[in-house]
């Protein structure tokens, strides 16, 4: 006799195990995981390339995004300076679609805690729920080092970066850069007319995608 045919368990996600989610959170939250999965699993994920660092330092593009790459702050024990965005782009890892997926539909961070606070962090992977402090997050994925996480000024920079710029409009960063009104729901790399700003789009979004 055949068998009666089981239902998913709550939070499953029958068509890839990596999906799956863990038993022991409420179900509204399995409602709004599985809405951003089924949002992002309809996105177009752009395939990055290598980046050819020889290349942009030869065409002078390197030191053009320099200003960009490496921010500093000041503070009462000294100077931070900030080697996060290059070695974020410097990455070249592989990484399977299915975690990453995962991880940007359950991540959350509780920005007013601080960056320092145990558990402010929060998202699933390999069907667990999983919470760090933000600080830890980035020394675990080598963007910062010990040292530079418990260097004084860099907590300075860090509280600001997680603060909106104060009189930042982004219409107005828009059309210094790019052609065209600005819409965040329709804006084009290709509508960037600063080579300078396209490579830095590029650079992101490769990293973002590795």
């Amino acid at each position: 006799m055949a068998s009666r045919p089981r239902r998913n368990q709550p939070g499953s996600r029958s068509d890839f195990p990596w999906y799956n989610f863990p038993q022991n959170v409420w179900p509204e939250i399995y409602t709004r995981w599985n809405a951003k999965v089924d949002w992002l699993k309809q996105r177009k994920v752009h395939v990055p390339t290598v980046v050819d660092w020889q290349w942009i330092s030869e065409t002078g593009l390197l030191e053009a995004i320099e200003p960009y790459l490496d921010k500093t702050c000041d503070g009462i024990h000294g100077k931070f300076l900030c080697l996060g965005w290059r070695r974020i782009f410097h990455i070249q890892e592989i990484v399977y679609k299915e975690l990453v997926i995962k991880f940007l539909a359950t991540i959350s961070f509780a920005r007013k805690d601080g960056i320092y606070a145990d558990n402010n962090l929060t998202f699933c992977l390999g069907g667990e729920r999983r919470t760090l402090s933000l600080a830890d997050f980035a020394l675990r994925t080598e963007i910062y080092l010990p040292s530079e996480v418990h260097f004084e000024p860099y907590q300075k920079y860090i509280a600001g970066c997680v603060r909106n710029t104060d009189g930042f409009k982004a219409e107005t960063h828009w059309n210094a850069i790019a052609n065209g009104v600005y819409d965040k729901g329709t804006a084009q790399e290709s509508d960037i007319r600063s080579p300078v700003h396209r490579l830095l789009h590029r650079l992101i979004t490769n990293t973002i995608n590795q």
